[in-house]
C-alpha cells in the first residue's frame, strides 16, 4: 500500500486532497493487485492538477472527466469528488464494495460497510438505497455482473428491491439503450459467462436484452426429454467458464460471444436450419451492443466454421484460414469446437481428430512466426516492391497473387527463409 499512499501524497503536494477509491480499494481489500489506481480528487479543475503534477492528460469523453497518467511508476485515473465531501462521493456509488476510500494517512472511509460486505461475500446497494436502481435500472445488471465475477451472493434486501423494481417497472428495462446493455453484458461474460447468465436467468431479465436466448428455453433438443437448446447454450458457457482461467486463447470477446449467441434463432440441435438470417440476427445484436466490426466478423466466422474441425484439416487449409481469419481467430474456432464437443458429450469421439488438427495448426502458426523472428517483425520475407524488382514486373494483380502464393508456401513449410522465398518466386511461371 505504501506506493499507493505515496501517489496520494504526490497529488496532495499540488494542494488538492486525494483518496484511493472504487475498484482499487475493493481489490486491495480482496488481496488483488490493481493494475490501475483509481482516485478521487477534491478539485473541479483536473487540468490545473495535471499542470501542477507535470504528468497526465484529461479525458473528457465520458460522463465524468478523468485525469489519466503515471505517478511514481504507477498508472492512475482520477475523477473529481462528487458532492461536497468524500462521503457524498461514496454515496453516489452503486455498490457498497465500491464505496470505500483510503486517505493519504492510510485512514479508511467506509460509511456503508463495504469492507464487511467483502468479507461476507455479498453484493449490496450502497446504503441499501433503492433509489440507485430507479435512477439507473442498468445497475441491476451491474449487480449481477459483480456477483458472478466475484463469486458473491446478492444481499437479501438488494435482491428483494431488484425483484420489486422489475415487477413494477418492466418498461424502464425495455427503454435502456442497447449499447449500454452491450457494455455490461460483455463485462459480465468475460470472466464468468455461465454464472452470469444463470444469475440473469434467476431474475428473469434475459428477455430484456436477448429475447431469442430466452426463446431457446422452449425449443426441445430432439434427443433427450426435457432438454432444450437453451440447456445446450448453458452447457457450452459452463465449459468455457471452466477453461477460461487456464487457456489464454479463450480470454477473448469473440470466444464467449460465440458461446452466447451461437444458437439463437435456431430450431434444431445440429444447426441444420442455420442460414444467412441467423448471421444477420447475431450481427444485428452485436452491432446494437456497439461491438467492434472486426469482433463481429470473427464471432460469425467462429459460429459458421467450428464444425469443420471435427474432420481432419490439412496444413494447407489451416494456412488459408490463418491468412483469412488470423492466427488467433483460427485457433479460437478450433478451441471453440473442442468446447462444444465437451459440452455436448461427444468429445472422446473426436479427441484424436481435434488433437491432430491442433498440432497441424500450431505448425502453420510456428512457420508464420518464424518470418517475424527473421525479419524484425515483418509478416513476409519480401514486400511487393521487392517482388517487382526481383522479377522485373510492373504493379498489378499478378504481384498480389504471387505474394499470396508465397504466404501459402511459408505456411505449409515449403519456404523458410528469404533466400528460399526468392528461389520460390523465380520458379513460378511468368
Amino acid at each position: 500500500m505504501r506506493n499507493y499512499l505515496d501517489v496520494l501524497k504526490k497529488i496532495e503536494e499540488t494542494g488538492a486532497k486525494a483518496w484511493l477509491v472504487g475498484d482499487t480499494v475493493r481489490m486491495m481489500e480482496m488481496g488483488i493487485q490493481p493494475e490501475v489506481i483509481t482516485l478521487a480528487i477534491d478539485s473541479d479543475d483536473m487540468y490545473s492538477v495535471a499542470m501542477a503534477l507535470g504528468t497526465g492528460s484529461v479525458d473528457a469523453r465520458g460522463a465524468y472527466p478523468a485525469l489519466r497518467g503515471e505517478i511514481l511508476g504507477a498508472d492512475f485515473r482520477a475523477f473529481s469528488v462528487r458532492g461536497s465531501s468524500i462521503e457524498d462521493d461514496l454515496a453516489c456509488r452503486d455498490l457498497s464494495i465500491e464505496a470505500i476510500a483510503i486517505r493519504s494517512d492510510a485512514g479508511v472511509v467506509d460509511p456503508f460497510g463495504g469492507r464487511f460486505d467483502i468479507r461476507n461475500k455479498v453484493i449490496r446497494l450502497t446504503g441499501d438505497n433503492v433509489d440507485l436502481i430507479y435512477d439507473d435500472p442498468l445497475r441491476i445488471l451491474r449487480i449481477l455482473r459483480f456477483a458472478a465475477e466475484l463469486e458473491m451472493d446478492v444481499f437479501w434486501k438488494t435482491s428483494s428491491d431488484v425483484r420489486a423494481f422489475l415487477d413494477a417497472y418492466p418498461d424502464r428495462m425495455n427503454n435502456i439503450p442497447a449499447e449500454r446493455w452491450g457494455r455490461e453484458i460483455l463485462k459480465g461474460i468475460q470472466r464468468r459467462p455461465y454464472r452470469f447468465i444463470r444469475m440473469c436467468e434467476g431474475y428473469s431479465i434475459i428477455p430484456f436484452f436477448l429475447k431469442e436466448l430466452e426463446e431457446l428455453r422452449y425449443v426441445p433438443d430432439g434427443k433427450k426429454a426435457g432438454r432444450t437448446l437453451y440447456d445446450h447454450v448453458l452447457n457450452i458457457l459452463r465449459v468455457i467458464e471452466e477453461r477460461l482461467d487456464t487457456n489464454k486463447i479463450m480470454q477473448s470477446d469473440e470466444f464467449v460471444l460465440a458461446g452466447l449467441l451461437g444458437r439463437i434463432g435456431c430450431k434444431t440441435l445440429d444447426g441444420s436450419d442455420r442460414g444467412k438470417q441467423h448471421d444477420r440476427l447475431i450481427t444485428d445484436y452485436m452491432t446494437r451492443w456497439n461491438i467492434p466490426s472486426d469482433t463481429i466478423n470473427e464471432v460469425v466466422a467462429i459460429i459458421n466454421s467450428y464444425k469443420e474441425y471435427y474432420k481432419p484439416i490439412s496444413e494447407q487449409t489451416f494456412c488459408r484460414n490463418v491468412l483469412e481469419f488470423s492466427q488467433e481467430g483460427t485457433m479460437i474456432a478450433l478451441q471453440f469446437a473442442r468446447c462444444v464437443a465437451m459440452a455436448e458429450g461427444f468429445f472422446e469421439e473426436y479427441r484424436e481428430v481435434l488433437d491432430n488438427n491442433h498440432w497441424n495448426l500450431k505448425q502453420v502458426i510456428r512457420r508464420f512466426n518464424n518470418v517475424a523472428s527473421q525479419t524484425e517483425g515483418s509478416t513476409r520475407y519480401l514486400t511487393g516492391r521487392e517482388v517487382m524488382n526481383l522479377l522485373n514486373m510492373k504493379p498489378g494483380r499478378k504481384v498480389g497473387e504471387l505474394l499470396e502464393g508465397l504466404d501459402m508456401a511459408v505456411g505449409t513449410g515449403k519456404v523458410s527463409s528469404r533466400a528460399a522465398a526468392e528461389q520460390w518466386l523465380k520458379a513460378q511461371p511468368a
